[in-house]
């Protein structure tokens, strides 16, 4: 299998609020017959503000008493049709940790409905912030960014940029990372951010394509571009696929920042960071936006810790999408969107699709259709800690299983809220145990992506590294027992 296939696109991604800053509070007091402003401030500001928030990822503020006056109509119907604060786990899933701290419970949605139907008045009107804690993880905080602004651009004729920035942690001992969070400077193009851990000879391969560019960064389709890390025969069948260690990553919305309680992912001295971004430039189609994202690392030394190591488990399956019953053109040709995908991406990323036939034993004719799945045997003990999923645009559901065990299903897909979700009860695997992805997708007329405001015309849809391609992934964190 060619180099790309290592390296799949995580997209842990959205919640409405961080597990580290959510705070739950009392029960409200739901019932009374006249509610103000003062008395719902407290649960928008635990359990609502986080997103909603002046820049933050939804799409307007619950910070301002006038403002949620404005929107109370809106926040009354999706909060009683348990839409918000979103949590997309279904009712099959596992229990997970602080999953209380992100759905309403009946009283606060009574008391949500008990203002908004007593007129939504404004009371003293004070503004309020997003309710958070410190973090319980150890360790301390260090800032990482960007040297310098990059400005975005499309490669390849599509409308996709995935560029390699190196980052350096300054680490003088091992130590563990144990909270992470990706602040991309530019939400509206950011589409995903993944920090490799460059260990061993990546250093030496990471630290030379940063200096070819002038320390600008470098295009890094299909991963990091490290060679230590390629694939090959016997790669293929690790947990990572060959890929790097990931430290974390994000997507649109995702708060999950910190690692469950007594564990963490090691780095060792002198590794370095490799943030890879993909700018999706569809709301940047005159490409003048500039970008300097960084990440907040919280790391602790790994002498005396008495933490447990964490891993990254890649599940993929085949994408292998035909053209909607009826539709004819140029474009449902397989052959014809390979070779674009290859113009776009390069040969290495374009390849993906045909590895992963290869990784999940199916024939082409057994992928093509609207679901994709693909079964792994896992060759080692493991205990599993957290799992997300990832699909693009026209993901529909998504399920991820251990021996036909549910450990995440997501059975109302929405790309905008994404997240990574940490099992209330690790669950062990056993050497034969079989873990499974499986992903059902729409692409039919109707479902098209917007692309300029202007929606696509249908064609055969491939794995591929931009957002109006599709993913099926699943994501494990994993550690050895």
């Amino acid at each position: 299998m060619k180099r790309a296939l290592l390296f799949l696109i995580v997209a842990c991604a959205a919640a409405a609020i961080s597990l580290d800053g959510a705070v739950v509070h009392r029960s409200y007091a739901a019932r009374q017959t006249t509610v103000t402003w003062d008395g719902v401030a407290p649960l928008f500001a635990s359990k609502c503000a986080g997103c909603h928030q002046q820049g933050g990822i939804a799409p307007f503020s619950l910070t301002t008493a006038k403002s949620a006056h404005t929107f109370a109509p809106v926040i009354l119907r999706m909060t009683q049709a348990n839409e918000m604060p979103p949590w997309m786990p279904g009712r099959d899933s596992p229990t997970y940790l602080h999953q209380d701290q992100r759905i309403l419970t009946t009283d606060e949605k009574a008391l949500i409905a008990n203002w908004v139907k007593s007129g939504a008045k404004l009371g003293s009107a004070h503004p309020i912030k997003p309710i958070t804690v410190p973090t319980t993880a150890p360790g301390t905080t260090q800032t990482l960014q960007v040297a310098r602004a990059y400005r975005p651009h499309p490669i390849g004729g599509g409308t996709d940029d995935y560029h390699c920035f190196l980052l350096d942690p300054h680490l003088t001992q091992d130590s563990f990372v144990t909270a992470a969070q990706v602040v991309p400077q530019q939400p509206n193009v950011v589409h995903h951010v993944i920090l490799f851990d460059a260990s061993g000879a990546n250093v030496a391969d990471a630290r030379a394509l940063d200096a070819k560019s002038g320390g600008k960064g470098w295009t890094c389709f299909g991963g990091p571009g490290l060679s230590e890390t390629q694939a090959s025969a016997s790669t293929a069948t690790t947990d990572r696929l060959g890929a790097p260690q990931w430290i974390t990553a994000w997507v649109p919305g995702h708060t999950t920042n910190e690692l469950p309680q007594g564990t963490g992912v090691l780095l060792h001295a002198g590794d370095l960071v490799v943030m890879q971004v993909h700018y999706n430039l569809l709301h940047d189609p005159t490409g003048k936006l500039t970008d300097r994202s960084k990440v907040e690392l919280k790391t602790t030394p790994a002498a005396g810790a008495n933490l447990t190591p964490l891993d990254t488990y890649l599940l993929p399956a085949p994408v292998e999408l035909p053209c909607p019953s009826g539709v004819h053109n140029p474009l449902c040709n397989r052959t014809t969107e390979f070779n674009d995908e290859v113009k776009k991406y390069g040969a290495d990323a374009a390849y993906i699709s045909f590895g992963l036939l290869v990784l999940c034993h199916e024939t082409l004719q057994q992928a093509q259709g609207s679901t994709s799945t693909c079964t792994r045997t896992v060759n080692r003990p493991l205990r599993i800690y957290g799992v997300a999923g990832h699909m693009h645009l026209r993901g529909q559901d998504i399920r991820i299983e251990l021996n036909g065990q549910t450990l995440l299903h997501i059975p109302h897909w929405q790309f905008h809220w994404q997240d990574a979700y940490y099992l209330q009860q690790p669950v062990d695997a056993n050497v034969g145990d079989k873990l499974t992805v499986t992903c059902r997708f729409d692409n039919s007329r109707n479902s098209q992506p917007l692309v300029y405001g202007k929606q696509m015309t249908p064609r055969y849809v491939l794995w591929g590294e931009g957002t109006t391609d599709e993913m099926c992934l699943g994501l494990l964190q994993t550690a050895a027992r």
